[in-house]
């Protein structure tokens, strides 16, 4: 069925908040269920040239509730690593031209990142809805994180003809707006030293990456982790993505470190530096306050299937049963600290 009167609508308004900010694109769609997304592309140019990473000319089509529309032309490339080599559709950046947001008065932060599935059916599907939930866990921990947006994806050919059905997928904010909305800077040094990072901050991701069994990050070579410079922090402040190698999401084809001793990424292995008890403890006092909105947060997940909710919650609470019994805690976290098999 082609989008025409979609693609071509001749709806016109002015994003405004009630202070009179401007809001950049995705703060402005962000709610709390799903919005329609449709990229209009090549589809199978971008398949057979992922590897290029080049731009592609391409449109988008963002419907949030019955009214509100924003239709856009967009530069559209290909990003990853590991999934762009074995995912068939790979993860997608789109960049918008500033002068483009103006007319919509939406800020000039003129990237983000597309999450969708790796290939066709509703089992990967259900992949990217539970990285999805690990984004938002991490939310519920830490201030410092990418903001997200569930979207319904909708796959369209440049005669209007769906690729594919839709499938859920979800919006994460660029760095440069993550840095800018909390009023900070992107540190760029291509190595990090673990000298740098503020202890608490490190320490509570490292204790979160712990809770969703990802071992897929490293501070030195800044693998999966971004850094932020901001207001009232002397020090780094640590701030994790890409979560599909992680136990709690279960990818096909995650599997752990070469120098693990396990071969099963759902087997938590705890990275972080070693700390005094009573760091560790006040950091997994925010884990505990926090303890029955964690568990609660994949019944909130649009499109999770019973079977998903059962397996997170399964895995969250096998994590709560480490930190809730002293011996448990001492084996696996307190001792086991200063582990990380890479050397650097």
């Amino acid at each position: 069925m082609k989008l025409l009167l979609i693609l071509t609508f001749n709806f016109f308004f002015v994003v405004q908040t009630s202070f009179g900010q401007t809001p950049s694109l995705l703060r402005y769609v962000e709610q709390d269920t799903a919005i329609d997304l449709y990229l209009t592309l090549d589809w199978k140019e971008m398949v057979k040239n992922k590897r290029d990473k080049s731009y592609q000319r391409g449109s988008i089509l963002l419907v949030k509730g019955e009214v509100d529309t924003i239709a856009l032309p967009v530069q559209v490339k290909a990003r990853g690593n590991i999934r762009l080599e074995i995912c068939y559709y790979p993860p997608l950046k789109l960049k918008f031209k500033k002068n483009n947001l103006a007319k919509y008065n939406l800020s000039d932060l003129n990237e983000i990142d597309i999450v969708y599935p790796c290939k066709q059916g509703e089992l990967y599907e259900q992949f990217i809805l539970k990285e999805y939930l690990a984004y938002r866990l991490w939310e519920l921990v830490s201030p410092y994180g990418f903001h997200t947006q569930l979207i319904r994806f909708h796959y369209v050919n440049e005669d209007g003809q769906q690729e594919s059905d839709p499938v859920y997928a979800f919006l994460v904010e660029n760095t440069e707006e993550t840095a800018d909305r909390l009023h900070g800077k992107r540190v760029e040094t291509p190595i990090i030293s673990s000298k740098a990072m503020e202890q608490t901050s490190t320490l509570n991701m490292s204790l979160f990456q712990f809770m969703i069994g990802n071992t897929d990050w490293n501070i030195q070579n800044r693998h999966n982790l971004d850094f932020l410079a901001l207001p009232g922090h002397s020090l780094v402040v640590t701030v994790p993505y890409d979560f599909d190698y992680a136990g709690l999401v279960g990818t096909p084809y995650a599997v752990p470190h070469e120098s693990l001793k396990s071969s099963l990424v759902s087997e938590r292995y705890y990275q972080g530096d070693c700390c005094s008890i009573e760091e560790v403890e006040q950091q997994l006092k925010i884990f505990r306050e926090q303890k029955e909105n964690i568990l609660m947060l994949p019944h909130q997940i649009q499109g999770l299937n019973e079977k998903s909710i059962h397996q997170t919650t399964t895995y969250l609470n096998q994590f709560f049963d480490i930190i809730e019994n002293p011996q448990k805690l001492k084996n696996q976290i307190l001792k086991h600290c200063g582990m990380w098999p890479i050397k650097n």
